[in-house]
């Protein structure tokens, strides 16, 4: 099974837009990813952070979550998700969406479904 990006998006900024300092920012990125043959998807996230985002850091940081990028750039996040995403194929979404949230966050991440 292969998974397709379905869309891209910031809550904290509008597609297409800058923040105030490309080169030294952190920014939370969604993604919809979901099974190239459907419609379906299920949110990921993660943030990009720049080098001197990280420099101005006040504490040791983990960085599962993030993409490090020189500047911050909608076609580096592209290019970065997609060829995340085309590396990450499986033989169910089950499968595909594990391996992807051991790079991103997953919205259903830790879900133990209740039995009825």
């Amino acid at each position: 099974m292969y998974a397709r990006v379905k869309s891209i998006m910031s809550p904290d900024l509008d597609y297409g837009s800058l923040p105030d300092d490309p080169e030294n920012c952190c920014v939370l990125i969604e993604v919809e990813i979901g099974p190239s043959e459907s419609e379906g998807a299920e949110v990921f996230s993660f943030e990009v952070v720049t080098p001197a985002a990280v420099k101005s850091l006040p504490a040791p940081s983990w960085l599962r979550g993030y993409l490090l990028l020189p500047e911050f750039s909608w076609s580096g996040i592209e290019e970065a998700v997609n060829k995340l995403v085309t590396q990450c194929t499986g033989s169910d979404w089950g499968e595909v969406s594990n391996k992807l949230s051991r790079t991103l966050g997953w919205e259903f991440e830790g879900y133990v479904p209740h039995a009825s």
